[in-house]
């Protein structure tokens, strides 16, 4: 449990510092996409965009790096910052 709550700060604290995480893991994909918050989440509207257009119901991993489809948009784990 301290091990997860000290990841949630450092990816909280890179990210207000400019740096962003590379690779995660999957319990923090939704976590790390939020941090990329470059006008409106522009990069990830973008790609939930495309995402849902050739993936609608969301067969192919569906939330890998944070992007959802819109059919598990609600359901991901902090999609919406």
């Amino acid at each position: 449990a301290k091990m997860r709550r000290l990841f949630d700060v450092l990816i909280s604290e890179t990210a207000k510092a400019g740096y962003a995480e590379y690779r995660t893991h999957l319990g923090w994909m939704d976590k790390v996409n939020a941090t990329f918050d470059f006008n409106d989440h522009a990069m990830r509207r973008l790609n939930e965009r495309v995402k849902t257009a050739l993936d609608p119901n969301g067969i192919l991993a569906p939330g890998k790096q944070g992007v959802w489809p819109a059919a598990y948009r609600d359901l991901s784990g902090g999609g919406k910052a």
